[in-house]
């Protein structure tokens, strides 16, 4: 396909019509599939690792972890997996003090 050719409305083969989705459409999409899976969680500190309650997460749950705030002890995240219903494990690159927030989104 030549690079200078434009595809307007074009999706996958499938065609969308101007104005046939807006933003209140891939919202309401968005909060179904992440509904009570995207929190975040500040850390309560004591070790490098730490279980950190998310509502319906389950162990086959694909996880997407970031730091917010590192805290004060700068941290960084190492690892984050499910590792049971409702709780995703964090490893940090040290004890992340009681002051670190992590988000999380569970798929």
């Amino acid at each position: 396909m030549p690079k200078n050719r434009q595809l307007k409305n074009v999706i996958m083969s499938h065609h969308i019509q101007d104005g046939g989705v807006d933003a209140a459409d891939l919202s309401s999409a968005v909060n179904a599939v992440l509904a009570n899976q995207a929190v975040e969680v500040t850390t309560v500190g004591g070790a490098a690792s730490e279980a950190l309650g998310v509502s319906g997460v389950t162990t086959g749950s694909k996880i997407i972890a970031t730091l917010k705030d590192n805290g004060t002890n700068n941290i960084t995240i190492l690892t984050a997996k499910a590792t049971s219903a409702n709780v995703v494990t964090v490893v940090f690159s040290g004890d992340p003090g009681n002051d670190a927030i992590v988000a999380i989104a569970a798929f």
